[in-house]
């Protein structure tokens, strides 16, 4: 979890290369994909591609530039590495990029260590060599010079204060692949950039499956997919959701603004949407907005009907930037649908503009400021000049070829209304082949077509065919056609040269919409499914919280369960047998505050958050074969991420270490992480098989142990156990549900009978040794718990809005509990 950068739109003017780039030794040769699969969803709707460069020198610096051709967003990043590349590997991971450019070197004459890994860690990409001459910090630094906005003095600020070189290397290697592979150059004013650190966390994105589930790709068992699916928006919320979900904000006013909004919308709809009476947290909702509603139900419903007609702006964009190396007819078509494509979507820019009535909200004014940009009319103008005002937006093959062959007004070249005068209309056209003719089955009665028909195609229900004199008429439509895209692509291209100039009002445009949209789409999901507003304090506090997608996915009840971290409870120790729901609530903890983080509501009764600047998980425990590692050295590996990075504002989910090797090393090690982890400040949440943890650990003020609640009933020397899923405080004082759980499956009498004599004479050794220590513990334990009463009584000094008498009944509500505590300890 990092902190997201608002995308600025930026500028800048292509720099030739040499020419000499057509030698052998430069030119670009892919490297094709070693094997095939499903890409995550989400991740289809992105196109990116990165340059990769080491620095020179002992310590691997590592530059890169990401760009997304369907946005033509490029993404600069630089960070120092260790020998094995895993920020770089995180990076990868989290774009999945489609192929990745290296430069020649690191191929020949043998592949370099950076190669190999990469190689090796991420099969799915196409791996390019290009010449290291064209990894130029000069040229790509000339790129981004020309971008005049704030994102590019952010740039050349870092730039200026380190020695920030590869990712400008980087940036002009990519920008050259691109142009000579794609056969387009990019125009001024046109790519944004953006500078990006490597904050992002891809094991945690694969751990709680943010983006797409683990062992199925095409599942919507995922929070981007259940959060995009619910309501079935387009690809820019979708891009910006996705961002968002891997980069959630950790400013608490800019939080705090999308919440509002979502909360002016919400109440409104909530009781159109809900068919019971509402509970007592709407009737509070109810009451606060009624105060300080952001805008009325007829606004919502205006917007939301608004957004739906939108196109892709974001890859209109792109199209309208990238010009060919050399003119042709498909571009000259594409330009005039670009056109029509940008029309259509100014005039709903306008429809979306008149729905804001009666606003209240500073984000949503801010959307409807950017939304009203003179600049835009001047682009809707510019257009209306050009173009007939009747020419719209349409799919089907003849009415886009019509509208193509008349977007342009009359009168702008006479050759060109001259050229229009030969296209005629006849029965049916295909994009394929032209006009041509069909009949069904049941008006051709079995008999055969005359001779004078060719070309015949037979279909399920009828045929298609032409003649030889239609034939003539189609060349000489498609060559009347061609003239008058050729005329009219000078008068287009004049046009979009304009609308180049101010390029930065479309970027900002597409992103109000989108975050617009993203708004929408958290009331339509905090609506149906009973959300609340999530608050931000220095505690994390949740009463009846639950799993967002679990409750959704699956018919049967969801049992919610509450949640407390402070300061002197920051490390909560969960114990429980296996299926008891140790997985589910450290997940579902996780999964909210990151919604909480992106301004969206959560699934629970009331819910109060401590941002996070980091969100770190250790949570899968699955061997890999590919990479010849195993359990206990991939939970290593991700453990040893979290103690270099975590940090006092950090949350931390761990379920189960150590499992991976002999019992003693992994509760050795086990135990050696958690003191490491107890240092920080940070919120942790460990799940353990190791009952020894829920003892030794609690000489550490801030430890807290809770269980996983199970029934076990025995009768008739018949025993059942029953999951409760609830979450209660204290360890679990039946360590041996393992023994019950082997009798319940039926392992054999002598097996069981064996297996729970040596349990008892080990658990014997164990409770010999700790009476030993018994009385040092209990006044370590009393320490503790005066220190967790001194927190308490702090935190409701600080965050308390009850009244005189709730609050004496609650101070003695808290004394009491105090006392059942310390007298539990003689």
């Amino acid at each position: 979890m990092s902190t997201s950068h608002s995308r600025k739109s930026c500028d800048i003017t292509s720099t030739s290369f040499s020419e000499d780039s057509k030698s052998s030794s430069s030119l670009p040769t892919r490297r094709p994909r070693t094997s095939t699969s499903t890409r995550a969803c989400g991740r289809d709707n992105h196109s990116y591609m990165v340059a990769v460069i080491e620095g020179r020198g002992v310590a691997s610096e590592i530059g890169m530039c990401f760009i997304d051709l369907r946005t033509s967003e490029c993404i600069l990043s630089q960070f120092a590495d260790s020998q094995t590349y895993i920020k770089t590997l995180h990076k990868l991971n989290l774009y999945d990029p489609s192929e990745i450019v290296l430069s020649q070197t690191a191929f020949e004459p043998s592949k370099s260590k950076l190669c190999k890994v990469l190689e090796d860690n991420i099969p799915m990409a196409s791996f390019v060599p290009i010449g290291r001459k064209y990894f130029n910090d000069v040229i790509g630094l000339n790129y981004i010079k020309q971008a005049k906005d704030e994102s590019t003095s952010l740039i050349l600020g870092i730039a200026s204060k380190h020695l920030f070189l590869n990712p400008f290397s980087a940036t002009a290697a990519i920008l050259k692949y691109i142009e000579s592979t794609q056969n387009i150059f990019f125009t001024n004013h046109s790519i944004k950039f953006k500078y990006q650190g490597n904050d992002d966390d891809s094991m945690t994105s694969r751990n709680l499956e943010l983006i797409s589930n683990i062992n199925n790709p095409r599942s919507n068992h995922s929070l981007f997919v259940y959060l995009f699916i619910e309501v079935g928006r387009l690809y820019r919320l979708a891009r910006l959701l996705r961002t968002n979900i891997l980069q959630p904000l950790s400013d608490i006013m800019t939080i705090n603004m999308r919440l509002d909004a979502v909360e002016g919308f919400h109440f409104r709809c909530m009781n159109i949407s809900y068919g019971e009476t509402p509970t007592y947290n709407s009737y509070l909702l109810c009451t606060e907005l009624i105060r300080h509603e952001a805008c009325d139900i007829d606004t919502f419903f205006a917007i939301q009907t608004a957004l739906k007609p939108f196109q892709d702006i974001d890859h209109l964009i792109t199209a309208l930037i990238q010009v060919p190396k050399r003119p042709s007819i498909k571009y000259a078509e594409q330009s005039i649908n670009n056109v029509i494509m940008l029309k259509h979507n100014l005039r709903l820019i306008q429809l979306l503009k008149e729905s804001f009535t009666g606003i209240q909200n500073s984000l949503l004014d801010a959307i409807y400021e950017l939304l009203t940009d003179t600049r835009l009319d001047a682009f809707e103008e510019l257009i209306n000049d050009v173009i007939n005002e009747d020419i719209t937006y349409v799919k089907t093959p003849l009415a886009l070829r019509n509208q193509r062959c008349y977007a342009v007004k009359a009168g702008f070249n006479g050759l060109l209304d001259v050229a229009r005068q030969t296209y005629k209309e006849t029965t049916q056209f295909s994009s394929a082949i032209g006009f041509y003719l069909s009949i069904n089955n049941e008006q051709l009665e079995g008999r055969p077509l005359p001779l004078i028909f060719i070309t015949i195609k037979k279909k399920k229900k009828g045929q298609t065919f032409t003649t030889l004199e239609i034939m003539k008429k189609n060349t000489k439509i498609n060559d009347s056609l061609t003239e008058v895209y050729l005329m009219s692509d000078k008068i287009i291209e004049d046009l979009i040269s304009e609308i180049r100039g101010d390029i930065g009002v479309l970027y900002k445009a597409s992103e109000s919409i989108a975050m617009l949209d993203m708004l929408i789409s958290f009331v339509h999901q905090c609506t149906v499914s009973n959300y609340v507003r999530p608050e931000f304090t220095d505690t994390l506090a949740i009463k009846a919280g639950r799993h967002p997608m679990r409750e959704s996915l699956y018919n049967d009840t969801f049992v919610p369960n509450d949640t407390y971290a402070s300061s002197a409870t920051s490390f909560q120790l969960i114990t429980g047998p296996n299926m008891s729901g140790k997985s589910t609530y450290l997940r579902q903890i996780a999964l909210m505050s990151i919604m909480s983080q992106i301004g969206s509501y959560v699934p629970a009764e009331y819910a109060s958050f401590r941002v996070a600047d980091q969100l770190f998980t250790r949570i899968c425990n699955d061997d890999n074969i590919e990479n010849n590692t195993s359990t206990f050295v991939i939970e290593m590996r991700e453990t040893a991420y979290i103690l270099q990075n975590v940090t006092d504002d950090s949350l931390v989910i761990i379920d189960e270490l150590g499992r991976g090797t002999s019992t003693h090393d992994g509760l050795g090690i086990t135990y050696a992480i958690c003191e490491e982890l107890l240092k920080s400040k940070a919120f942790i949440f460990f799940a353990t098989h190791f009952h020894e943890l829920t003892r030794s650990l609690t000489v550490y003020p801030k430890v807290v142990n809770l269980h996983l609640e199970v029934e076990i009933n025995e009768d008739n020397r018949l025993l059942a156990m029953k999951y409760l899923y609830r979450v209660k405080d204290g360890r679990n004082e039946d360590e041996h549900y393992g023994l019950k759980f082997g009798q319940i499956i039926g392992l054999p009498q002598e097996v069981i009978r064996k297996a729970s004599e040596v349990s008892h004479k080990l658990q014997e050794l164990i409770d010999t040794n700790k009476e030993k220590s018994t009385s040092n513990k209990i006044i370590q334990r009393r320490k503790i718990l005066l220190q967790q009463l001194v927190q308490h009584l702090l935190q409701i000094k600080r965050s308390s809005n009850l009244d005189k008498d709730s609050l004496k009944k609650y101070l003695k509500m808290v004394q009491e509990e105090f006392i059942a505590k310390m007298e539990e300890l003689f």
